[in-house]
């Protein structure tokens, strides 16, 4: 047994505090270890840790078509229109936490969804939890764009990662970009590390744009935090500078386009022909998605930085590859072969939560080509039946239409 596992068997033993659950908003979602799920309340400036009830293990293969991902949350708070604020996969257990706000007072809600289409509200007041106040919190009034509110970035993304919760957002300090180290279980303990980047781009030292969506990499023996801004830069940060009270410069190593906020970045692998790529998935509110080898990121951590002016409208740095993953919201790691995600589906204006695999990253019903028409025969056609056929017919049946399967004859 390693060390690793001796841990988490620890933390899955913890019972926490029977405190009732006060949460007035969330921003952010991450499960923790065992049966902990994390809520960032950007109104209160606290992470909350809830204690969720066991869930049995569910087996690797299920796949989510929930088409109207909307209708199924708002029936259950009056009729609401929803914002989804983020999700959370509950690993090996099939469960997706949502968290959305709804009504004039955008008032906090969370559900578990399962792919057999139905979702079950928490009561998040009934929750038992235990919860950490943010030090150095945004306290200001101010709103961007006269809407949205400052503090609301308090938090803008949280990773779990051996025993500690990494969370992005910002400070009341000057230098308000900031990267917080949380252990668990919270015993008062925090770390508060100031941030500034080079932004291509902009040309621009920035102190104050928080990190909107992030991850974690090895490059070569190390472990780094890998950060994405707005209009997008990519970062490299080792994990090792992250200390309390610190001031550091992270390493620009990519520019990805501008004119974009990242959505939401993950982890994961992908195994063909007996070789594992590890891999990142950045989603983009503004763009496709860039799929990023990480040894693109190792290469790219061996050369200087980034550190004058990209020329506008330029990628530079890294080669990545893109996904067709437009309107995708939230994403994470249903299982080894599945990806799962919110997104708004542009064509048909649905909000909905499907699942994905990790080598196609794409879902067929998506399209109307060729291959659709009743009358289409692959017969005669060895290219696509070589090539075509055994992609579509493993999207089919994950989507729902293994009774469109066509013969090869």
């Amino acid at each position: 047994m390693t060390f690793r596992t001796i841990v988490a068997a620890s933390l899955l033993a913890i019972s926490l505090p029977s405190f009732a659950a006060d949460i007035a908003s969330i921003s952010r979602l991450e499960a923790g270890p065992g049966n902990v799920l994390f809520v960032a309340d950007w109104k209160t400036a606290r992470i909350h840790a809830i204690e969720l009830p066991p869930a049995a293990h569910r087996a690797a293969g299920e796949s989510f078509n929930i088409l109207d991902l909307e209708s199924l949350l708002s029936r259950q708070l009056g009729g609401a229109r929803i914002t989804v604020e983020d999700m959370a996969t509950r690993q090996g257990t099939g469960e997706v936490y949502v968290a959305v706000s709804y009504g004039p007072a955008k008032a906090p809600a969370l559900f578990a969804v399962t792919s057999d289409g139905k979702a079950r509200r928490i009561d998040l007041r009934a929750a038992t939890e235990t919860s950490i106040a943010l030090r150095e919190a945004p306290t200001t009034n101010a709103a961007f764009w006269k809407e949205t509110p400052e503090r609301s970035f308090t938090v803008t993304d949280m990773k779990w990662r051996d025993g500690e919760l990494f969370v992005a957002g910002l400070s009341n300090q000057e230098f308000a970009s900031t990267l917080r180290r949380i252990r668990f279980p919270f015993a008062g303990s925090e770390s508060v590390t100031s941030v500034e980047i080079f932004h291509g781009g902009h040309n621009l030292v920035e102190t104050r744009a928080p990190v909107r969506a992030m991850s974690f990499a090895n490059l070569g023996g190390q472990p780094y935090l890998v950060a994405a801004y707005t209009c997008t830069p990519l970062v490299l940060i080792p994990l090792s500078e992250l200390k309390d009270h610190a001031h550091i410069r992270g390493k620009t190593v990519a520019e990805l386009g501008y004119g974009n906020t990242p959505a939401d970045m993950i982890s994961y692998s992908v195994t063909a022909n007996g070789k594992t790529t590890d891999l990142l998935m950045l989603v983009n509110f503004n763009r496709v998605s860039n799929i990023i080898p990480i040894s693109e990121l190792e290469a790219a951590n061996e050369r200087p930085g980034i550190e004058k002016q990209v020329p506008f409208g330029q990628i530079a740095g890294l080669n990545v590859m893109q996904a067709p993953l437009a309107g995708v919201l939230r994403i994470d790691n249903l299982d080894d072969q599945s990806f799962v995600m919110i997104r708004r589906e542009l064509e048909k204006d649905q909000l909905q939560m499907v699942s994905m695999g990790k080598d196609l990253s794409f879902r067929l019903t998506d399209h109307v080509s060729e291959y659709a028409f009743p009358d289409f025969s692959f017969k005669g056609k060895a290219f696509q039946i070589e090539n075509i056929k055994p992609r579509q017919d493993v999207l089919l049946k994950a989507e729902g239409f293994p009774d469109l399967i066509k013969s090869a004859d």
